[in-house]
């Protein structure tokens, strides 16, 4: 099969690329100004943006000045096709996502969406609550999402918390596969974390670690305590299969769906490279091997029992690699042979140092007050009504 790699390359870096750089670091720039001219329609379907996404919004701070830094309309989307909104009917905050029809995302992610919540235990997709025209552009879409935060925050506090991500992932690609679409970019950007439940105030999206009235900081409860619920997202790069056809060939994607130039000849099999970007989202807490260009963060301590599962998962060999049945079957062995002091023990982050010996005694009296609560090790959320 023959994969014209420059046209590829384009389709999926294009939109990622970089806006240009405006004179003014404060004012408007050409996406926020397409969302700006949106207000009207999205707020008669429902959906209200901040005051800065306003028609006729003048900042509350003096442009240029550092008042910018902790101003609440200073705060503007990192990506031009996403936009946060309030959901008029409940205060609930959503995602606003602007797709192009030609991607095929809409279609995929409806798949995964349109079936009852709690029919399949293991479709941890992100699901779409609703998907709205775009006026004049029947080439694109808006979709409408759950606000989501980065998995990585709030940190995790113990062994057992990262355990139910790791299984909620692998059960999605599963999932996923089992429906004979490959998510081909399953990197941990594009993991994503429900934590309404989490937190005692709504947080704000451009600042998780503020209130969304911009009056404090947002508190919130551990994992433990109130388990969130973890999601794969992003399917613009995903393929759905004829499963009577052989897997064709294709081009491996690398965290945020960028392609190294040098690697986009060396085609693979989607089924089975998902296996490296897997590897990838754990990079954050399996140990650092010495010459692993994977490994680039600092990463999380306790984890060393998974090494040799995510060794096969990134095989030389593609046709070497488990697959995500056999993934799921060896985790499940693994995790059943842990101790619950184990699941319950700290995961100590790489980067911590003088603060570790505190940590670690309030971490003991923590873990007391969570047992009991009795609340399980291996904290798992309730089921969506």
């Amino acid at each position: 099969m023959v994969i014209n790699e420059e046209n590829h390359f384009e389709q999926v870096i294009g939109p990622l690329r970089q806006r240009p750089r405006r004179s003014d670091p404060d004012g408007l720039d050409e996406s926020e100004e397409w969302w700006i001219g949106h207000f009207e329609y999205l707020k008669k379907r429902g959906y209200m943006m901040r005051p800065r996404y306003r028609p006729g919004w003048q900042p509350s701070y003096i442009p240029g000045s550092f008042g910018s830094l902790y101003a609440e309309d200073a705060q503007r989307t990192p990506h031009p096709y996403i936009m946060d909104a309030l959901r008029m009917s409940d205060s609930l905050i959503v995602a606003l996502k602007l797709i192009k029809t030609s991607t095929g995302e809409d279609e995929i992610t409806m798949l995964f969406s349109d079936d009852d919540p709690n029919s399949d235990p293991h479709n941890h997709c992100v699901r779409i609550l609703e998907v709205l025209p775009v006026p004049g552009a029947d080439a694109e879409k808006i979709l409408v999402m759950v606000w989501m935060r980065n998995v990585m925050d709030p940190r995790f506090r113990t062994i057992g918390e990262a355990i139910q991500f790791f299984k909620e992932m692998i059960e999605s690609l599963q999932y996923v596969h089992r429906n004979n679409v490959a998510h081909r970019d399953c990197s941990l950007n594009n993991m994503a974390m429900e934590a309404n439940s989490m937190f005692i105030r709504q947080y704000h999206p451009m600042a998780p670690k503020k209130r969304y009235d911009w009056h404090g900081r947002a508190l919130h409860f551990s994992r433990t305590r109130r388990p969130p619920r973890y999601y794969l997202i992003d399917f613009g790069c995903s393929r759905m299969y004829d499963p009577s056809q052989p897997r064709p060939l294709e081009y491996s994607l690398k965290s945020g769906g960028y392609i190294p130039r040098g690697s986009c000849r060396h085609a693979m099999r989607s089924f089975c490279h998902r296996c490296l970007l897997l590897r990838q989202s754990h990079a954050n807490f399996i140990p650092r091997s010495q010459g692993d260009p994977i490994m680039r963060q600092p990463g999380v301590s306790g984890f060393e029992f998974l090494r040799p599962l995510v060794s096969d998962m990134v095989a030389d060999d593609p046709s070497k690699r488990p697959t995500m049945d056999e993934v799921a079957s060896r985790f499940s062995g693994i995790v059943g042979k842990l101790r619950w002091w184990k699941l319950r023990s700290r995961a100590v982050q790489k980067d911590e140092f003088l603060s570790t010996p505190f940590r670690a005694v309030y971490h003991l009296f923590w873990t007391a007050s969570m047992m009991l609560l009795l609340k399980p090790a291996i904290p798992s959320p309730k089921p969506l009504h």
